[in-house]
């Protein structure tokens, strides 16, 4: 009898321990998953200095992606739901980052691949985050929506968290003002760093 306590005894333990475990894991797990990357300190009109073509009166929408971030393909998915419920009308454009001392073809993961079968949206490759910086971006996933004068009327993350796709306050805010051309919104970004640093002499 003795010896089946002991038994008991440990088993219990065991279980409690592994409950234990599993409860911190999730709750970790959920904590990353949660946890917004920086948030732009996006300027509030067009960057002049930009590089990414953007036509006079076109509302225009910027994406920033880091090609490796696992949570950039939930990016690039919102962003086709983005792109099939906004105006034809709205040029888009994917800012896919990549350092000088990589290879040339570093960039082109499955995020790379996703984002070039986006429907009307351009994919350019932007070489050590100059143009991240110049719209004050930090964190993959970050968008920029700029109304027909270059004003900024949306800037965040379009995702639900981490790696999660699906209806968001994000989302729907950014599709809300394209389509109705007025107010404005935010929503947190949740992705990899990209760049730490705005551009020198950059006014925000």
């Amino acid at each position: 009898m003795k010896r089946r306590g002991i038994i008991f005894g440990a088993l219990t333990i065991a279980a409690v321990v592994w409950a234990a475990t599993v409860t911190a894991a999730f709750r970790a797990i959920r904590g990353f998953e949660s946890t917004p990357g920086q948030a732009a300190i996006a300027p509030t009109s067009w960057p002049a200095r930009s590089s990414v073509q953007r036509a006079s009166g076109a509302w225009t929408l910027v994406m920033l992606v880091h090609p490796h971030c696992s949570c950039s393909r939930a990016s690039i998915k919102e962003l086709e739901a983005v792109l099939e419920q906004a105006p034809h009308s709205v040029q888009s454009y994917v800012l896919v980052y990549r350092p000088s001392e990589f290879p040339v073809g570093w960039e082109k993961s499955d995020v790379y691949d996703a984002a070039t079968r986006l429907r009307r949206a351009h994919v350019l490759i932007d070489e050590n985050g100059a143009e991240a910086a110049l719209f004050g971006g930090f964190t993959s996933g970050q968008t920029f929506l700029y109304d027909g004068e270059g004003r900024l009327r949306f800037e965040g993350g379009i995702t639900l968290l981490r790696g999660h796709a699906g209806l968001n306050s994000g989302r729907a805010g950014i599709i809300r003002i394209a389509n109705t051309q007025s107010g404005q919104g935010t929503h947190p970004v949740f992705g990899c760093a990209i760049s730490t640093k705005p551009a020198k002499g950059e006014i925000r």
